[in-house]
């Protein structure tokens, strides 16, 4: 008996607000799009810095 109280309250317990928002798509396609965006910017970023240490190079 007193197990069937335990998992009648733990029923009513509400969820983690984190683990619903891991299970919606929505976070995940945002979460996609940062990483692209932030891959993007690193790459642009190293690419610049190459290109002007590359200038300086051979400048000199």
């Amino acid at each position: 008996m007193a197990a069937d109280d335990d998992e009648e309250r733990a029923a009513d317990v509400p969820r983690s607000s984190l683990r619903a928002a891991a299970r919606d798509r929505r976070v995940w396609a945002i979460l996609a799009v940062v990483a692209v965006l932030l891959v993007c910017c690193c790459s642009v970023a190293v690419g610049t810095l190459l290109a002007l240490a590359g200038g300086m190079f051979s400048a000199g």
